[in-house]
């Protein structure tokens, strides 16, 4: 079915919480010397096998920029690895906007504004267009908490950047359908913290970008970014994810995500159009 466009507008940019501006490749050069290879490459491996939190529950402040529009929300999320989200978009009374759970595949989204329930899977077209095909759902909790999936993965090279002190790996993973002649870019700074993970395709272009910055300890040796940004040509807006407090790391129980639609409200199930 067609969905309105405040409803569409609400259920994207739930489902993908993060954001930003335009960027390009960045300038790189080869690392000559083999001692120093092989600490750069030293540092990834040290970074992939740091001991994380797998959960988070905090307040933020989610923001988006598309067709000349810049909108600012406060909000309540939960999230859990590998892709379990609640989010609560609140009005300056604290009081609920709209609500969304994602569990696995599936979604739900109340909008109490006009009392209708949207139901779908995270597979559709529309999800698509904020959430790119080649970008797993179930990899979601990596890019909010500014981690890497090691599954499959392996280094192609290892560069320094011509201008800041980072150091990028070229990074790939299987390839299938959905991700075909995709790349990854990861940009590590000297805290051997992530601060850039871009998705190019085979003419260099940047189809999807994350920026992380201000990062915060927790409870385990890897760090928490407290900003996300997001960008891309493959998306249709971009956005900025601020963690303005964060209560505490510890893991939810699966009902949590589990949104239930109101008894008295309007319950619209998406599909794609065919």
């Amino acid at each position: 079915m067609k969905v309105s466009a405040q409803g569409l507008l609400w259920c994207c940019a739930g489902v993908l919480i993060l954001a930003g501006c335009a960027a390009t490749p960045p300038k790189t050069v080869e690392i000559s010397n083999s001692k120093e290879l092989r600490q750069v490459e030293s540092k990834l491996t040290r970074f992939l096998g740091q001991s994380c939190v797998n959960a988070v529950d905090c307040d933020v402040q989610l923001s988006w920029q598309a067709y000349g529009q810049n909108k600012t929300f406060s909000a309540t999320m939960q999230a859990m690895y590998p892709s379990s989200l609640r989010l609560a978009m609140i009005d300056p009374l604290g009081r609920p906007l709209v609500l969304l759970g994602a569990y696995g595949n599936r979604f739900t989204l109340a909008d109490n504004n006009e009392a209708i329930g949207y139901t779908g899977t995270m597979d559709l077209d529309v999800v698509k267009k904020f959430l790119p095909e080649f970008i797993p759902t179930n990899n979601l909790f990596y890019w909010l908490s500014g981690r890497i999936n090691r599954n499959g993965m392996q280094t192609v090279s290892t560069r320094m950047d011509a201008e800041d002190k980072l150091y990028w790996y070229e990074v790939a993973y299987p390839q299938s359908s959905k991700d075909k002649e995709m790349r990854h870019m990861l940009a590590l700074n000297e805290k051997n913290q992530l601060v850039r993970h871009m998705v190019l395709d085979k003419e260099g272009n940047i189809q999807f970008e994350a920026q992380y910055s201000e990062y915060s300890k927790t409870p385990k040796r890897c760090s928490w970014p407290g900003r996300i940004e997001i960008s891309g040509d493959a998306l249709d807006a971009d956005f900025s994810l601020v963690f303005t407090e964060i209560f505490n790391f510890k893991p939810m129980e699966r009902r949590r995500f589990q949104v239930k639609i109101p008894p008295h409200f309007e319950i619209r199930k998406i599909i794609n159009e065919s």
